[in-house]
């Protein structure tokens, strides 16, 4: 075993240890080590951890997103984060890293968190779930990020750890959709998409809010849905989450000059025809422009308004463990699921 240990001066403090060919028992003990060093004479440091954050290894193309994102993590959710990468060496290495805020003045206390990065081998991720066990925080809720909603989880023992999975629906092909309704039928999926699609939700329960337009419901024959570019995932988890709650049995996907349509049948035996088509550039939010209810006797239109989610850490929100996150999740992204089932 090799290791180096460098303490930065920056603010917040940050304090890192590197080691080669280590094993958990090490990474612990070099944990408590940095943190007792951090407090030095005369400080009063705390560790201040909300949860457990284990991250899957990701593609190379969106590493230094997912580093940047991490970074932000002192300032509103402190937590032991554990991030897993794959190499070709058979061994275990480490970079530890521990952030602390010293304290301003005397009888103040200071504010400590950490995060380990952990190269190893294939093997060694197949058993990731036994190799982390000592490094997770006891009593604390833990988190499986997937920063990829394609990514291979590389041990299932890690979904057994874990409360929820957090992912974001957006940030891949709305083909992975499939992927997460089987994956939301086992674990509670915090997904970044839906939690942008709240305002639109919101909106269409406040529109059919009014009885003479909850009784146009049940004659909906068509929705019309409008999404930003390349978010055709986010309109078909929102229009998912309408059939679901209509009760709408969908079909599958069909596609046709950059269109998109949908055949639901109603519980009544009546049809609904779901559109889907791109919206102009720099339109919509949350991967959504604009909605319109088509019935036999009237229309109800829902569109963004004033809505924004740009002033919002979505990230942190779904970060906490709160079931209410994923409420109406799961029969959404099924029905999505099924919308694609037989397209390409």
């Amino acid at each position: 075993m090799s290791a180096t240990a460098t303490i930065g001066r920056e603010y917040p403090e940050r304090t890192r240890w590197v080691g080669k060919g280590v094993t958990a028992e090490d990474i612990n003990a070099e944990l408590d080590r940095l943190h007792r060093a951090a407090g030095g004479s005369g400080k009063v440091l705390a560790l201040a951890r909300t949860l457990n954050l284990i991250v899957v290894p990701c593609s190379d193309r969106i590493e230094k997103r997912v580093e940047q994102a991490l970074d932000g993590l002192g300032g509103h959710t402190p937590s032991r984060t554990l991030v897993l990468r794959e190499q070709g060496k058979k061994r275990l290495d480490a970079n530890l890293v521990m952030e602390c805020e010293s304290p301003v003045a005397a009888g103040h206390v200071g504010l400590c968190h950490d995060r380990v990065l952990l190269t190893m081998d294939e093997s060694r991720l197949e058993h990731s779930e036994s190799l982390l066990a000592p490094l997770i925080v006891a009593d604390l809720p833990t988190v499986l990020w997937l920063p990829e909603p394609g990514t291979a989880i590389p041990d299932p023992g890690l979904l057994e750890r874990a409360q929820h999975v957090l992912v974001d629906s957006g940030a891949g092909d709305e083909a992975e959709l499939r992927r997460l309704g089987e994956l939301a039928g086992d674990i509670r999926v915090h997904d970044l998409a839906w939690g942008r699609l709240e305002y639109w939700r919101a909106a269409t329960a406040a529109a059919f809010d009014p009885a003479e337009r909850r009784r146009l419901l049940p004659a909906i024959t068509a929705v019309k849905l409008r999404y930003e570019k390349h978010g055709l995932g986010a309109g078909l988890l929102l229009a998912g989450w309408i059939a679901a709650r209509a009760g709408w049995s969908p079909g599958s996907l069909e596609r046709n000059d950059g269109r998109a349509r949908v055949q639901a049948a109603r519980r009544d035996g009546g049809k609904v025809t779901i559109e889907l088509d791109e919206a102009p550039p720099d339109h919509g939010c949350g991967g959504v422009d604009a909605m319109q209810f088509v019935g036999d006797s009237g229309e109800v239109a829902v569109g963004r308004g004033g809505a924004t989610s740009s002033l919002r850490d979505m990230f942190a929100e779904a970060l906490q463990p709160e079931p209410s996150f994923s409420r109406g999740y799961l029969p959404a992204v099924t029905a999505a699921s099924t919308m694609l089932d037989g397209t390409t």
